[in-house]
């Protein structure tokens, strides 16, 4: 294998950790956009290398990429089109006077072709189309919902002390759950394959599930019943908003309801995960295995 020099966006993000992460253990250099000493402490835990530099700024993420085989691009959450597509041509620019040779967009969820309406899906519409039109040889990788959500303190305390898996998706929607490490696989793959230039590869785990096969799976792994609760979006935005501060709450709400509704089918690349793992030689994760790896009762703990 050619290990290559690759600068990751993202900063300290659980996502883009992730696929520093893999790409170390895979013997590639691997640079880490960072603003702040706090992540590039985490980020050289890791064993990879903070380089400072920030999305506004276009002449740091020159000197970012100067010398770079690859970039591979996780954009912020943010619900300003105009701001994010700025940032996302400054990461063109840069590619393109760095000279990559490969460069990898995780969407971070499922982009359809048109858009939508909603903001939170219209905003990747824009920058996979911006980034088709640089000329730069990008793939996309497509990933529908992380298993680790389920993890996060908004969910998992009341999944272990009230056996409820609250989500604001119906009960019988299915979807093709994953974890971040697997997203992480399937993003270095993909920045390993030229060939796939101009592709959009929607990836998943290997089992499209519903609400209730996802509590049946935490109950065996707590030895306790488990039941799902479907999150109204109200109630959802409401509590993002006031966690968060609007539009947040807002935004993500309604994505939900595109994910519940036209985005449905989206969320369920089962039918097509084994093909792509082939194309990319990637075994995702079953849920059952994810959430016995979990330790859930710490989750539950606060740090000391």
């Amino acid at each position: 294998m050619i290990h290559e020099t690759v600068l990751v966006y993202g900063g300290s993000g659980f996502q883009s950790l992730a696929i520093a992460r893999a790409l170390v253990a895979r013997g590639h250099t691997c640079r880490v956009l960072t603003r702040s000493a706090e992540s590039a402490r985490r980020i050289e835990a890791l064993g990879a290398k903070p380089v400072y530099g920030n999305l506004v700024d276009a002449h740091s993420l020159e000197g970012a990429t100067r010398g770079c085989d690859a970039v591979i691009l996780t954009l912020p959450l943010v619900f300003d089109a105009g701001l994010a597509l700025k940032w996302v041509d400054h990461v063109i620019r840069a590619a393109q006077t760095a000279g990559v040779e490969h460069f990898v967009f995780n969407t971070s969820g499922p982009v359809p072709e048109d858009e939508t309406g909603v903001l939170a899906v219209d905003i990747k519409v824009r920058a996979k189309q911006r980034l088709a039109g640089s000329g730069l040889p990008v793939v996309g990788v497509e990933p529908a919902l992380y298993m680790d959500n389920l993890a996060s303190p908004w969910a998992a305390p009341s999944i272990v002390l009230h056996g409820t898996l609250a989500y604001p998706l119906p009960e019988s929607q299915k979807v093709s759950w994953l974890s971040w490490q697997d997203m992480a696989a399937f993003v270095v793959a993909a920045m390993m394959r030229p060939d796939l230039a101009g592709q959009a590869l929607r990836v998943g785990g290997p089992q499209a599930l519903t609400g209730s096969q996802l509590a049946d799976a935490l109950s065996s792994r707590l030895k306790k019943p488990v039941s799902y609760y479907r999150v109204p979006l109200d109630d959802f935005s409401a509590g993002l908003n006031g966690a968060l501060g609007e539009p947040v709450g807002t935004e993500i709400a309604r994505l939900y309801g595109w994910f519940s509704g036209e985005g449905a089918a989206c969320l369920n690349v089962d039918a097509t995960h084994e093909e792509t793992g082939k194309i990319l030689s990637v075994t995702s994760q079953r849920f059952a295995d994810w959430a016995n790896a979990v330790d859930w009762t710490a989750l539950t703990n606060p740090t000391p």
